[in-house]
């Protein structure tokens, strides 16, 4: 069932962040451009976790992935953002491939752990490649004349990437709505609510979660590399746990069932700690709290509002009939 509200609701935030771009600050448009880059990973977790069934914690290595693949190959293709682009989602998608082989076939709480482990080891082995990744101090994105099919785009934290992650983000959403009533989208909840049924009907449902978690490291993978793009430099936290932790923080404040949460999650998270930060050094506790309420009181978080919201009507409905 195609969610068109979600759907809207998701391109009118877009809509409003880029228009508010153009009012605010050079630093405001980069923490815009920056949270937009995120909400591809706050999306591939929602994929991975509501769709695949794979409960990972390692989002954030995918999209780090992606990140480095836009370092490293800037200089060999001359600036390409096209070209630099489709590698960070080839990265993202072999990297998950590669977890999602290793974790399939675990229980869910194994999976996770599972996917921790992999997050922590690939941070340790990140930090000791310093050839690679520049440890701790990372590496910077070459200075290249950077062209989007002919036309100059300047790389950094300005309203030309957020512009650009935002078309994206756009389209990405809206093939998710369309695909969502096709028929490959109903085996793929199928598959999602009874593995075991679905492998019984004929469909090969281990084919199909795999597909999906590929799918989502591309997400991942992509957003990593306009994440690159935009901050122009990708450190060794880029893909560690606590990147990773913040994506299904993301998720869960939106709603980690509909594709459509995760850009609200990320800019009602991301934009409280910048103003929460000119007031007080405590906007780890402050966010804390606000994510207990969530979790006490909007379990399905902002999207799961919209239920809520129809079963009260329904309730009062009923009540007036009596």
């Amino acid at each position: 069932m195609r969610d068109t509200v979600g759907l809207i609701v998701s391109l009118s935030i877009l809509l409003a962040t880029c228009l508010l771009a153009t009012l605010i600050g050079e630093f405001w448009t980069g923490v815009l451009a920056r949270c937009v880059t995120w909400m591809f990973l706050a999306i591939s977790f929602t994929l991975a976790y509501s769709y695949a069934n794979i409960p990972s914690v390692a989002q954030a290595t995918v999209f780090g992935a992606g990140a480095y693949a836009v370092i490293w190959a800037a200089p060999a293709i001359a600036g390409n953002i096209a070209l630099m682009l489709l590698a960070s989602m080839i990265a993202g998608g072999a990297v998950a491939l590669v977890f999602g082989l290793l974790v399939l076939r675990m229980s869910h709480s194994g999976a996770a752990i599972g996917t921790i482990i992999l997050a922590v080891a690939f941070s340790m082995l990140g930090n000791a490649a310093i050839g690679l990744t520049g440890g701790t101090d990372g590496l910077p994105l070459a200075s290249e004349a950077f062209h989007l099919f002919g036309i100059p785009i300047t790389a950094g934290p300005n309203i030309g990437m957020l512009l650009l992650g935002a078309v994206l983000l756009a389209i990405l959403l809206a093939g998710f709505w369309y695909i969502s009533g096709r028929r490959i989208w109903r085996i793929v909840r199928a598959v999602q609510q009874n593995a075991l049924r679905a492998q019984v009907l004929g469909y090969n449902a281990v084919a199909y979660r795999i597909a999906i978690y590929v799918i989502s490291g591309c997400i991942a993978g992509l957003g990593g590399g306009l994440y690159a793009l935009v901050s122009r430099h990708v450190a060794i936290e880029t893909i560690g746990l606590s990147m990773s932790l913040k994506s299904i923080l993301w998720a869960a404040v939106g709603g980690i069932s509909s594709i459509y949460g995760g850009p609200i999650g990320v800019l009602a998270i991301q934009l409280a700690s910048e103003v929460l930060l000119r007031w007080t050094v405590r906007v780890d506790l402050i966010i804390g709290l606000m994510l207990v309420a969530v979790a006490l009181w909007l379990p399905q978080g902002v999207m799961g509002l919209r239920t809520r919201n129809a079963n009260w009507i329904s309730t009062i409905k009923q009540w007036r009939r009596t």
